[in-house]
């Protein structure tokens, strides 16, 4: 509607300008005023578009403020040359502890003194020797013993089974003829066989062994046989 206002105004202004040629001189003097006024129409349009382009260098001054804040940079190095002093006055609470230092030697010469109660403990050690000698005397091999040893049990199973072998025992006979330790030198094949003979040892009764007249331990090898001829 602004458009075809002013333009209606353009096309009147020409008519009107057309009728004033034809009149005096004294008449087209009003014609400036005239087209004055047409000017001052023209620039309210024009108006709303140079503000915009003057309002770009107006953020360029808020650029200057950072630069205020390298000031303060100086300030930092100042508080570092104070701690330095605090440093050289570290050391100074060190000396109370020189005087701990030799406090110390002296449990050291005290302790140079203890390994002097240790001497009766060395005397002692002989002490264990003593029961070496009512430790028995090893056992003489012979080749006879007076025993009455029963003869063993032939197992019924080992019977069924076809089991023989000959196991021998070596026992040793002791000062008062007690059969003191039995054990299997060889083994006939079959632990059932083996155990009949170990419980026959077992079970028999001995003479002591003397020699020269005095009682000594006599180690004996007794062979027992299972046959099935038995």
């Amino acid at each position: 509607m602004a458009l075809g206002a002013v333009v209606a105004a353009h096309v009147g202004l020409l008519a009107w300008v057309s009728a004033t040629l034809d009149r005096t001189v004294e008449r087209t003097v009003e014609a400036p005023a005239i087209v004055a006024m047409l000017l001052r129409n023209e620039p309210e349009t024009a108006a709303p578009i140079t503000p915009v382009a003057r309002a770009v260098p107006a953020p360029a001054a808020v650029v200057a403020a950072p630069q205020a804040a390298q000031p303060p940079a100086r300030s930092k190095l100042a508080p570092p040359r104070l701690k330095a002093p605090r440093s050289s006055v570290a050391p100074a609470p060190g000396a109370p502890g020189a005087p701990d230092v030799p406090a110390t030697p002296s449990p050291s010469r005290d302790a140079a003194r203890s390994p002097e109660p240790t001497a009766p403990a060395v005397a002692a050690a002989p002490s264990p020797a003593a029961p070496a000698t009512n430790a028995p005397a090893t056992p003489k091999s012979v080749a006879h013993v007076d025993c009455d040893i029963p003869k063993p049990d032939y197992p019924d199973i080992s019977k069924r089974r076809s089991e023989s072998g000959t196991a021998i025992v070596r026992f040793v006979v002791g000062l008062s003829g007690h059969i003191e330790t039995a054990q299997l030198q060889k083994s006939s094949g079959y632990p059932r066989l083996d155990d009949a003979a170990l419980s026959a040892v077992h079970a028999g009764a001995c003479q002591p062994y003397r020699e020269n007249g005095e009682a000594v331990r006599a180690a004996y090898s007794e062979s027992f046989v299972f046959g099935l001829t038995e």
